[in-house]
């Protein structure tokens, strides 16, 4: 009897408590609205950014982007879709620099008519095999799996799907087809490079979260103009994420593409087509994996990059393969599902809520005036916020640094339990409030 006194005691004194409880629990599971998908998405993304300056420049020198823009094109006297022969020019000197591995992100899908014969372009095809330089053709699959790559081209090398949907912000390394599992162009280029170290094909199921790096590598000031980029070693990595947290602080009062985009530059070495003339851009090419791809007026092709904002859809290949190099098969990814097909970060973040609003329920309705410091604090809801919030970012980047877990919806847990305290804290800042209130107008009329 005495123990169902103290269980129900609190429920029965506190039924705001109990109700705003049962919301948080409906909103955390139920989802209505996609409130809590808005949540967790800008709550990734927002880390993403701040985190984005202390990512590690172990494989940026590794990974290199060749853009055909329209800028390029003038500079060749050449015109937008190129021809076969043009094509070939430049698969040409790609080679002749002797990367260690080319991706292609053009699309072979269709025959063109007005492009001229094929032959020079699959005679070049041909000559990274006869090297044995890894040549990667982007791809395009229908609904049955089948390859739409034209038969001439999909035979003089590999081809890597880079059509899929349903993953929203993370990049699948391994895609489900009738015809089989099929590797991504991030992940064949990733083991294309480590076979030498007889790298297993095993760990890489869960799709990856892209972690995009901050800083342009000052080794390309002699090639591309880096005027108006954020350099490495120009600031320190803790001060540039300040400068992104006091932006986004005051998002309202700059404009959004300062806020979108603080880093105009991308973080991949980036070369452009009408350059690979020079052969200075041999020291850049040589030995590096090379991703050919296009950005060209009118023809979208975009990833959205919480770091750069917009960038044509090569990079997020790029970044992705960068991720690979870096942290291997420690990459981050989605929490793996637990009980009832919940994944673990869902259930972390249930189990949050349901504490603190069983914390709230027992918080007594007026703090201890008397007694050990730590007595008196554990009676304000302040001190119980704080030492909540601290679990919730010390469980997020435990899970991140040593699971390799994305983060979960830390930022939509510290809302909810900060709104849940303070409603319920309200009565005690008012009592107080009115209790100063009248000891100044007593001391006046003294």
């Amino acid at each position: 009897m005495r123990f169902r006194q103290i269980l129900l005691a609190p429920l029965l004194s506190k039924p705001g408590a109990a109700l705003g409880l049962l919301l948080m629990l409906f909103v955390a599971f139920f989802n209505p609205f996609g409130l809590r998908d808005a949540s967790d998405r800008h709550s990734e993304t927002w880390l993403l950014r701040m985190l984005a300056p202390f990512y590690s420049e172990a494989g940026q020198e590794e990974v290199v982007v060749v853009l055909i823009d329209d800028q390029a094109l003038t500079s060749m006297g050449a015109s937008w879709p190129l021809r076969y022969g043009e094509q070939a020019r430049l698969l040409r000197l790609l080679l002749s620099y002797q990367p260690k591995s080319l991706f292609v992100d053009l699309l072979y899908t269709q025959r063109r008519y007005d492009g001229g014969t094929t032959d020079s372009l699959q005679r070049a095809l041909g000559s990274f095999r006869e090297q044995n330089v890894p040549l990667i053709l982007a791809d395009y699959r229908d609904a049955q799996g089948r390859s739409l790559v034209l038969p001439e081209f999909a035979a003089m090398a590999d081809t890597a799907p880079s059509n899929w949907s349903g993953y929203g912000e993370r990049y699948p390394l391994l895609l489900p087809s009738p015809l089989g599992t099929l590797r991504t162009p991030a992940l064949q280029l990733y083991q294309a490079a480590c076979q030498a170290q007889d790298c297993s094909p095993e760990g890489f199921e869960a799709p990856l979260l892209v972690r995009w790096g901050y800083w342009s590598d000052a080794g390309m000031r002699g090639f591309v103009d880096l005027a108006g980029c954020d350099v490495r070693g120009q600031r320190e990595n803790w001060g540039q994420t300040f400068n992104m947290l006091v932006a986004d602080a005051f998002r309202s009062l700059r404009a959004a593409g300062e806020v979108e985009r603080p880093q105009p530059c991308p973080y991949t070495r980036t070369l452009y087509a009408n350059q690979l003339r020079d052969p200075s851009v041999a020291e850049v090419l040589r030995g590096k994996h090379v991703l050919l791809g296009a950005h060209i007026r009118g023809i979208p092709d975009l990833v959205s990059s919480p770091v750069q904002g917009l960038l044509p859809g090569v990079y997020v290949h790029a970044m992705a393969l960068d991720n690979l190099l870096t942290q291997g098969r420690s990459y981050w990814r989605a929490a793996p599902d637990g009980w009832l097909g919940i994944s673990l970060s869902d259930w972390l973040e249930l189990a949050l809520l349901l504490l603190a609003g069983l914390v709230a329920l027992w918080i007594p309705a007026h703090p201890h005036t008397k007694g050990r410091f730590l007595c008196r604090c554990v009676s304000h809801y302040l001190f119980w916020f704080v030492l909540l919030s601290s679990l919730v970012l010390l469980i997020s980047v435990y899970l991140a640094s040593c699971l390799h877990i994305a983060p979960f919806d830390w930022l939509g847990l510290l809302l909810m339990i900060g709104l849940f305290y303070a409603y319920l804290g309200e009565a005690r800042v008012a009592e107080w409030w009115h209790q100063r209130t009248r000891r100044t107008s007593t001391e006046k009329e003294s």
